[in-house]
Formats: C-alpha cells, sequence, structure tokens
C-alpha cells in the first residue's frame, strides 16, 4: 500500500473504528475481491463492534492499494461520506502501465479503474461469450470521445449485465476511450424517489472534494445539472453504465452529453435520448455446447466426463437461460436418486417459466 494512503488509514483510525458497522462493508469488498472469506471471519469472531472496526482496519493496512481503493468505495456505498472524505486524499494514482495481475491476465490498472468505478466482478462460474462481448467493445469505441448511448438488450436471464462489465474488463478500452474512469449505476425499475436517490448516489461519489462538497440535489432537474456539471468538469472522457434500465424517462435524467453503456430488456428506451445510438441483441438462450461447458464448471465435471443426464436437462430445455444454473447443477446431482421423476417435472416447469 501506498505511503500516502497508509497514513491516511493511520491518521483516521479512530474515527473509523468508533463510527463504522463492518458487515455490510465487508460484503462490498468481498464482492469486488478487496477482502477474502476467511479475513471477513477474523473481524467477525472479535466481541464488539468497534473491535471488529479495528480488526478490519489492522487488516487492510497489511493490503494493497486496491484494498484500500474497495474500503473507501464501501464507505461511500454504504452512506459513510464524510468518513470516505477523510480517506479521498490518500486514494492511489494507478498507472495505466501497471503489469498483469495473476487473476485472469487482467492488468492492475483495469482492475483499479472497475473498482473505483463500482463494476461489478466475474460470477464465480464464468463462461467467456467472445463474440458479444468483441460487439459491445466495437459499438463503444465508435463512440470516439462523442457523446452517445451503446444498449445492450435481451430478456431477463440472458447475461446482459455480465456481458457489459465484461465489455469494460479491457486495459485498451479503458486507456484510449475512457481514461477519465467508468461509473456503474445499479437502475432497476425505479418510481420518481428511487431516481432521485440513485442520482444523489452517483453525484457523491463523483464529487468527492472540497470544490464540489454541496448539499445533495433536491429534485431529479438538480441532480441531473449536478450530474452534467460533474461529468464536464471533473469527469470528461469517462463511461456511466446504466445497468437494468426499464424506462424511457429514466434516461432523460442521464441525458446530458454523456457516454452511455446501458442494459435493458426493451431496446426502445433511448427512443427519446439524443446522441448517437447503437444496439447489441443478447440471445434468451446459450446453446448446447456453451450450456454444457457452464454445467460442467458448477457440478466441478469436465464437459467430457458429463453424464447422459446433463445432456437430458439441456435438451429438455432448449434454450437455456443464466437464472437457471443453479437449479440445474442441484438437478443434475439429483438425477440418479429416487425422486428423479419429480426432478423431471421440476425441469419441466422451469422450463415452461
Amino acid at each position: 500500500m501506498d505511503a500516502k494512503a497508509r497514513n491516511c488509514l493511520l491518521q483516521y483510525r479512530e474515527a473509523l473504528e468508533r463510527d463504522i458497522r463492518t458487515s455490510y462493508i465487508m460484503d462490498h469488498m468481498i464482492s469486488d475481491g478487496g477482502l477474502t472469506v476467511l479475513e471477513e471471519e477474523k473481524v467477525k469472531i472479535e466481541p464488539t463492534q468497534q473491535q471488529r472496526a479495528a480488526m478490519l482496519i489492522k487488516i487492510i493496512l497489511k493490503k494493497d492499494n486496491y484494498s484500500y481503493i474497495s474500503f473507501y468505495n464501501a464507505l461511500l456505498h454504504e452512506g459513510y461520506r464524510e468518513l470516505a472524505a477523510l480517506l479521498h486524499g490518500g486514494v492511489p494514482v494507478v498507472s495505466s502501465s501497471t503489469g498483469k495481475d495473476s487473476a485472469g491476465g487482467i492488468t492492475s490498472y483495469v482492475r483499479t479503474v472497475l473498482c473505483e468505478g463500482g463494476v461489478p466482478q466475474r460470477p464465480v462460474v464464468f463462461v467467456t461469450r467472445k463474440k458479444l462481448v468483441n460487439a459491445i467493445q466495437q459499438k463503444l469505441f465508435k463512440l470516439n470521445g462523442d457523446p452517445g448511448w451503446v444498449t445492450v438488450y435481451g430478456m431477463a436471464g440472458c447475461g446482459k449485465s455480465v456481458l457489459a462489465a465484461e465489455a469494460v474488463r479491457d486495459h485498451t478500452l479503458l486507456e484510449d476511450c475512457f481514461p477519465g474512469g467508468v461509473h456503474w449505476v445499479s437502475v432497476g425499475k425505479q418510481d420518481k424517489s428511487g431516481l432521485l436517490m440513485k442520482l444523489q448516489n452517483l453525484c457523491t461519489r463523483l464529487s468527492q472534494d472540497d470544490s464540489f462538497s454541496q448539499r445533495l440535489p433536491l429534485n431529479i432537474e438538480e441532480a441531473k445539472d449536478r450530474l452534467r456539471i460533474l461529468m464536464l468538469r471533473k469527469h470528461p472522457r469517462s463511461l456511466l453504465i446504466l445497468d437494468d434500465v426499464w424506462d424511457p424517462w429514466v434516461l432523460k435524467a442521464f441525458d446530458n452529453q454523456c457516454q452511455i453503456l446501458l442494459t435493458t430488456r426493451d431496446k426502445s428506451v433511448t427512443d427519446s435520448v439524443m446522441g448517437s445510438k447503437y444496439v447489441v441483441p443478447v440471445e434468451s438462450g446459450l446453446g448446447k455446447e456453451k450450456g454444457l461447458e457452464i454445467l460442467s464448471l458448477f457440478v466441478n465435471m469436465k464437459k467430457a466426463d458429463l453424464p447422459e443426464e446433463a445432456h437430458s436437462i439441456i435438451r429438455e430445455c432448449k434454450v437455456v437461460e443464466c437464472r437457471h444454473w443453479g437449479i440445474f447443477a442441484d438437478l443434475l446431482h439429483k438425477w440418479n436418486q429416487p425422486e428423479e421423476n419429480t426432478c423431471v417435472l421440476r425441469l419441466q416447469n422451469i422450463c415452461d417459466c
């Protein structure tokens, strides 16, 4: 860990230990790889909340810049804005020339940029879909620094969010097209108050210095204006990723001359916004070979060693959706047990959904 980051943690250690609740912060850090499950257990066994916080800080002090950034982002996500502001001055600057990581050949630069932007990690069971990832990247390159929209659309459970995250897990793309970073927002189905909260949180994440330390915007129009200024002055040439957009009216709040990648079930959500528009359709099924590959990962077997029952599962379902994999693996484990008929019925019910 950089000396500046370490000194920041030491300087504000007492305030952090006094005020933070560790459970949700550790959830965030584990999800983006800044903390391990074993380290979480070491924290949990401490008897009091303050001792748990002290143990977490002690663990982070022994780790790297990435863990510092992960902790900083977790504070922001959990509403500890004042504490995050204390640590902001120590956030390490990561050079884009940093070498490769041990994790999947991804550079430390990419890993840090995505962590800072809140981009989800790869799922535990992950199978590449290079053709679709390349299609998304090509559309992002076409933006060429100009405002515009890249829409990844398809049915629920087809893997749109995983594909969007994978597309920006690329050193050249980030360095050449989005040197200002990426910023992930999980949108979902929202009413106006929910959208305002999403915008307030985004503005807070983007404005971590004194010149922009203002009160939170009070309405959507004010939040839209604040976001426009922040993106123009502080985060030019950055990418905003809006995940799981349901309604066209939501996008009007983000129609600020930005570069935006979004996932949605409905490609028409961008009909009323301005700028260049590109679309990438995602089919609802993965096909037999990809289906067998993912199922083999779930049950920890080589694809060639899968029993005939695995082929039966894929064949029965015809179209294999990502949201069903855990259920399929469970069915495969139980297939040759006495409740086989029940498994078949359950499988048919899943495939009819």
